[in-house]
C-alpha cells in the first residue's frame, strides 16, 4: 500500500504543474444533450455574449472573429490513474500507474451554425476518437456527420471528465462506443425532450474504432440507432421534480463475420478492473441481425443524483452449421451525493467555492458515490458451445464506492473501490475468484 500512496503523491505533483484555474475543458458530449433544468439568469445570458479576438476561459482557448460569430477553440483533458489489485497476478491484473486518457480537441465554428470537431487520443492506442461536421440550424433540427458516439448508452454518452467512477459500468459492454455515421437531433416540446436518429457503421459492442487509422470501424453492416430522452416535469412548479429524466435507446442492424482469425466480429467482455472475463470461442462469428434496447433514467435534485440504465443486446451467432440468437443483458444503478459546495449534475460538477489563485483557501466540492452493476450472459450460449464456462463468466455482479474531490472545474481527484463477484469462468466451470480493485485518478482539464 505504501507504493500505492507514493504513486498518488507523484501523480498529484506532476499534474499540479498543469493546473490552470481559468480554463475549462470541452465536454465530449454536446451541450444541448442532458441540459440542466435550472433556468439561466439574465446575468448568465449576458456572459454568453462573445467578442472578436483571443479568448482564454470557460471552455478552452482560441480565437474569435466575425463579431464573435466564428471561432477556433483548443481544449482537452488528461487523466492519470493508479490501479491497485488486491490479488496481484496475471489473471487479476498487476498494480500499475497509467495515463488513462490524453485527449486534446479542436473545434472550429462558423457563424454559430456550422462546426468541425476533432478529438484525438494519445494513450495506449493512439488515434482519432471523434471527427465530425455539424450543422446547428434550429432547436428541433440539427445534423451531425462523421465519427462520434452513437446515441445509445447513457453512461457512454456522459463525458469521461464527469464519470463518478474511473471505469464505466457493465451496460457499456453491450453498447456502441464510436462509429462512423450520420444523425439528426434536436430538442422538442419546450426543451423538455431531446431526440437523436441516425445510421451508423455498426461497430462491435464497446469498440472505439482505434486501430492505427484515422477512421476505422470493425463492422460489416449498417445500424439504425434512435434515442429519446425527456425531462417531463422540467417546467413543474415543484423544483424537486424538475430534474427527473427518462429515456430509451434502440438500435438494429446486421453483423456478418467469418470463422477466420480476426473476422468473427464479436465483442469481448471486461470487468471494472479492465480484465477480460468472457469471450466467444474460436470458430464462432456474427451471422445476421443485432438488436439492442436500453431504458435509461437520470435524476438530480440539489446535491443528490441517480443514474440508472438497463441494456439488452441480442445477436445472431454461428458456429459450424448452427446459428443461435444470443441475448445478453446488463444493468446499473448509481447514487451520488455532493457533501458541500456543489450540486449533482450529469455533466462535470461545478464547485460553488472553487480553488483559484485568488481564493487559495477554498475547498472545492466533494462527492460521495456508490454503484451496483450486473452483467448476465445467455445460458444458451454456454449450452450450445458459444461460450466456454471454464474461460468465460456467466454472471458478474459489481459493487463500488468512491469519493471525488473537485478542486475547481480544472482539477479533480478520484478514489474508488470496486469488488466484483463472478459465476463460472474458472477451470471445471467453478467461479472465477472475486476481483477487488482500488482506483485513483488525477484529472486536469484545460
Amino acid at each position: 500500500m505504501k507504493v500505492f500512496w507514493l504513486k498518488i503523491v507523484l501523480c498529484a505533483t506532476i499534474c499540479s504543474f498543469f493546473i490552470n484555474t481559468a480554463a475549462y475543458a470541452q465536454e465530449d458530449i454536446p451541450d444541448r444533450s442532458q441540459k440542466s433544468t435550472i433556468k439561466k439568469s439574465s446575468k448568465d445570458k449576458k456572459r454568453q455574449k462573445r467578442k472578436s479576438g483571443f479568448f482564454y476561459g470557460n471552455a478552452g482557448s482560441g480565437l474569435r472573429w466575425n463579431k464573435g460569430e466564428s471561432e477556433i477553440r483548443l481544449s482537452g483533458f488528461i487523466q492519470a490513474d493508479t490501479r491497485t489489485y488486491f490479488e496481484d497476478s496475471a489473471e487479476f491484473g498487476k498494480d500499475n500507474f497509467l495515463l488513462r486518457r490524453i485527449q486534446p480537441s479542436l473545434e472550429v465554428e462558423f457563424n454559430k451554425t456550422y462546426s468541425l470537431y476533432i478529438m484525438s487520443n494519445f494513450t495506449s492506442t493512439p488515434g482519432i476518437l471523434d471527427v465530425y461536421l455539424e450543422g446547428n440550424f434550429t432547436k428541433p433540427f440539427n445534423v451531425r456527420v462523421g465519427k462520434f458516439k452513437p446515441p445509445f448508452g447513457l453512461e457512454r454518452l456522459q463525458s469521461a471528465t464527469a464519470l463518478a467512477f474511473n471505469e464505466r459500468a457493465f451496460p457499456t459492454n453491450l453498447a456502441p462506443n464510436r462509429e462512423v455515421g450520420a444523425q439528426i437531433f434536436g430538442n422538442l416540446l419546450g426543451d423538455t425532450t431531446e431526440y437523436q436518429i441516425g445510421l451508423f457503421s455498426g461497430a462491435i459492442d464497446n469498440s472505439s474504432g482505434l486501430r492505427g487509422n484515422v477512421i476505422y470501424a470493425n463492422h460489416s453492416g449498417i445500424d439504425f440507432v434512435a434515442r429519446i430522452f425527456s425531462h417531463p416535469l422540467k417546467h413543474s412548479n415543484a423544483e424537486f421534480l424538475q430534474g427527473l429524466g427518462l429515456g430509451v435507446a434502440y438500435s438494429y442492424g446486421t453483423q456478418q463475420g467469418s470463422a477466420q482469425p480476426g473476422g468473427h466480429n464479436l465483442p469481448a467482455f471486461i470487468s471494472p478492473g479492465q480484465q477480460l472475463i468472457a469471450s466467444y470461442v474460436s470458430g464462432a462469428f456474427a451471422d445476421g441481425s443485432r438488436e439492442r434496447i436500453g431504458p435509461q433514467l437520470y435524476y438530480h435534485y440539489g446535491p443528490f443524483g441517480i443514474l440508472g440504465e438497463y441494456t439488452v443486446s441480442q445477436q445472431n451467432i454461428k458456429i459450424g452449421t448452427a446459428t443461435d440468437k444470443v441475448t445478453n443483458d446488463a444493468a446499473q444503478v448509481q447514487l451520488s451525493w455532493v457533501l458541500f459546495n456543489g450540486d449533482a449534475s450529469f455533466r462535470r460538477i461545478r464547485p460553488n467555492n472553487p480553488l483559484t489563485l485568488e481564493n487559495i483557501s477554498a475547498l472545492g466540492a466533494v462527492q460521495l458515490v456508490t454503484r451496483y452493476s450486473e452483467l448476465n450472459l445467455d445460458s444458451n450460449a454456454f449450452a450450445h458451445g458459444l461460450l466456454n464456462p471454464d474461460q468465460s463468466v456467466k454472471k458478474a455482479q459489481d459493487f463500488g464506492i468512491g469519493i471525488n474531490w473537485y478542486l475547481n472545474r480544472n482539477v479533480k481527484f478520484q478514489l474508488d473501490y470496486n469488488q466484483t463477484h463472478f459465476t463460472n469462468g474458472a477451470n471445471g466451470g467453478t467461479d472465477r475468484p472475486e476481483e477487488r480493485v482500488l482506483f485513483s485518478r488525477m484529472q486536469v482539464a484545460f
